[in-house]
């Protein structure tokens, strides 16, 4: 039965309390379902540095009635702009005006959003639970339960939601861990050595070698501005990193960037530091009986575009809207698979494309990315494609999830 006023309210368990599991939770509680989140942290913590929340991301948060808070919290972001060392050399060259005036990024704290989203979630009144480390769904054939690290498991469940992330016990995969992470740490926003408050600056050397420092906003009211600073490593490069001197691989960065000096000298010891280390899967399917998979326990893929957190929000959205249109829970899953596929689809593509060009050991790529990158951005409509994949709106996500409905209702 499909129709607007959703009459069955179900009892739905959710492993996981990241940006997808307390987007979900925010968003099925206000509908009414029963939710309960289930997180092994001992307490509620965000893990990271910065993200990118764009424009499908923003419109998400929009219809959770987040945008005043986001804005207050973030830094707006109007361009992307990344060079050779040297700085003179253009190789990225995103501006989201190219989309229209009202377009633009917002560049935020990963605590900052999901204490947004935690909030969210708890005002919903979904029941929040730590402390509980989830390893594998009891499916006895009559009711579904979580089964926890401790021996025990949980009440029934009529729908369980994993948003465990790419190492999601729940997820049968090969190693899926590229060669390739970042190491990330945050310092007071430099805007008195040149750098603007709303450009994300990069620079690279080849496809190995590459940093940025991007505004992130505020953690607070009258807080200091904050940068988050990036610098791309191999996994396998980072015990090394952790064993080396400090000074020695600042010099490394002043040698590709000497202008982010102001910044380095905020890093005095490598515990400052958090390494992301990356990854590309993407199941065939993500639901699997009553079982749905979001963010990235359903697509990892290396954050080059910076979609990951916008991707996660897209499924918890388009998976309330899909139950807010559909009484039986199978047809509410295939409806949400139906909205999300094609543009997981595309943006998974797109990733698996850009990343080696940026992060590889390749020698071949980054000569052509050096050599057509800048003419091309210039030619139409190049400037407005590079945009919109970078806002995420390439594939008209919101159109898909939005169904019959106003995007911002």
């Amino acid at each position: 039965m499909s129709g607007t006023n959703i009459t069955n309210k179900r009892n739905i368990a959710i492993a996981g309390a990241g940006i997808a599991g307390l987007s979900a939770a925010a968003f099925l509680a206000r509908a009414g379902h029963r939710v309960c989140v289930f997180d092994k942290a001992p307490a509620p913590a965000a893990v990271g540095s910065g993200l990118i929340v764009q424009p499908t991301g923003q419109a998400v948060l929009a219809a959770l009635g987040l945008t005043d808070k986001l804005l207050a919290r973030g830094a707006r972001l109007d361009r992307l702009d990344g060079r050779l060392h040297g700085g003179r050399r253009k190789v990225l060259d995103v501006r989201y005006d190219a989309l229209g005036p009202d377009m633009f990024g917002v560049s935020i704290h990963r605590s900052a959003l999901f204490d947004l989203l935690y909030i969210a979630a708890r005002d919903a009144g979904a029941a929040l639970n730590y402390g509980c480390d989830v390893e594998s769904v009891a499916d006895n054939g009559t009711d579904m339960r979580l089964q926890f690290a401790t021996g025990t498991v949980s009440e029934p469940f009529d729908l369980i939601i994993d948003a465990l992330g790419v190492r999601s016990p729940f997820v049968a995969r090969k190693n899926c861990f590229l060669r390739y992470g970042a190491l990330w740490v945050n310092a007071p926003f430099p805007s008195a050595h040149g750098f603007e408050g709303n450009v994300l600056n990069q620079r690279y050397r080849g496809a190995g070698i590459s940093s940025g420092v991007m505004p992130i906003g505020t953690l607070s009211d009258g807080a200091e501005p904050l940068a988050a600073f990036f610098w791309t490593l191999c996994a396998d490069e980072f015990a090394a990193w952790r064993d080396a001197p400090l000074s020695a691989w600042k010099d490394q960065v002043l040698a590709l960037w000497p202008e982010v000096k102001p910044v380095l000298d905020h890093f005095t010891s490598h515990d400052q530091f958090v390494f992301a280390h990356y990854a590309h899967h993407t199941m065939r399917t993500p639901v699997e009986g009553r079982v749905v998979h979001l963010g990235d326990a359903w697509h990892a893929a290396s954050p080059q575009l910076g979609q990951g957190a916008n991707m996660a929000l897209l499924d918890a959205w388009a998976l309330s809207r899909a139950f807010k249109e559909h009484d039986d829970v199978d047809e509410a899953l295939m409806a949400f698979m139906r909205a999300r596929r094609m543009h997981v689809r595309l943006y998974q593509t797109i990733s698996h494309l850009f990343t080696p060009v940026y992060q590889s050991d390749s020698k071949f790529l980054p000569l052509i990315r050096d050599a057509l990158a800048e003419p091309l951005s210039a030619i139409w409509p190049m400037p407005r494609i590079l945009a919109s994949i970078v806002a995420g709106t390439l594939g008209m996500p919101l159109r898909k999830i939005a169904f019959s409905a106003k995007l911002r209702e």
